[in-house]
């Protein structure tokens, strides 16, 4: 790829770069699948280590010991939670791969402005659920590694940058599309 390819892309994920053209609008709506990867990596990662290190398993003891469960109970939840794990990550990890897949795909041949606006409704939407359930008290808040966080709050912050400037390159598509 050549340098001018590289700022022709970094320009269509730029969103206080408008785009000036359909071939630049065209660019920009594409931009979103750049956005969709890095936040379908940046979210298998920290899933995978939070259900392999051992960290959900203290959390749901945690749970256990607070809704008051006997040794029984816990014996047998822990026992039936050993048996989904494997299923949870894998059907977990193939359907986000698969939703992600498809979302990509649309929005490479479509530049539909429906996608942008589905990521953004629910990057808004987990923002303020998870800093309500963190004010609430509702969620614990878990003891995640510094790599953890490094890697995730920019990632979406990246993300939520490159779904606005694909945004605008849908929307300036649409109306060129409507122009006679």
């Amino acid at each position: 790829m050549t340098r001018t390819m590289i700022d022709l892309w970094l320009r269509a994920m730029n969103p206080l770069m408008l785009p000036r053209g359909m071939a630049e609008a065209q660019r920009s709506a594409r931009s979103m699948v750049i956005g969709l990867g890095i936040a379908l990596i940046v979210g298998l990662i920290p899933t995978w280590w939070m259900f392999t290190s051992g960290w959900f398993d203290t959390a749901m003891s945690a749970e256990y010991a607070r809704m008051g469960l006997s040794s029984d109970q816990v014996a047998m939840q822990r026992e039936f939670m050993k048996v989904i794990w494997p299923y949870a990550i894998g059907f977990g990890a193939i359907f986000s791969v698969l939703l992600y897949g498809v979302l990509a795909v649309v929005q490479w041949r479509m530049m539909t402005r429906a996608i942008p606006i589905i990521m953004l409704a629910l990057m808004a939407y987990s923002l303020v659920a998870n800093l309500g359930m963190r004010l609430l008290g509702s969620m614990p808040a878990p003891e995640l590694p510094l790599w953890i966080l490094l890697t995730t709050w920019p990632a979406a912050a990246v993300s939520t940058v490159i779904y606005v400037a694909s945004l605008q390159g849908a929307m300036l598509l649409h109306r060129l599309r409507s122009e006679p």
